[in-house]
């Protein structure tokens, strides 16, 4: 699949919803990869911070066109937090060998997460 870029996606999420389903385990094994469950459970609020990632895998999936199904899986993409830098988005599987940039914007309220991603190629010199 070619993807068109540069490419928005963004995807707004409620909070409740995604505290619901992620007190099921095979949800959240089949959504979140190890990384992130850990990386949650560390948070005050695991269910805002578990909502986060959700709208940001949905809205790269938007961004690059694709939506979540047979071209691209929950745990291809990975929201990582470094220490001290903002949200990234690391790619894995086939997606991870193309030639692409991203950027991630994520927030969240007590009751809604949202995420804006933007797909572009990358820097190629």
């Amino acid at each position: 699949m070619n993807v068109i870029v540069p490419s928005l996606g963004i995807d707004l999420v409620d909070v409740a919803r995604i505290a619901r389903l992620a007190k099921n385990d095979r949800f959240t094994r089949r959504v979140f990869t190890d990384a992130e469950l850990e990386e949650c459970g560390r948070r005050a609020f695991p269910e805002r911070s578990l909502a986060a990632r959700f709208a940001a895998k949905e809205a790269f999936a938007k961004a690059l066109g694709t939506g979540i199904g047979k071209s691209l899986t929950w745990k291809e993409v990975e929201l990582v937090a470094p220490p001290g830098h903002g949200p990234k988005i690391r790619l894995s599987g086939r997606w991870a060998k193309k030639n692409l940039s991203v950027s991630v914007s994520i927030t969240h309220t007590k009751t809604s997460a949202a995420a804006v991603v933007m797909i572009f190629p990358a820097d190629s010199s």
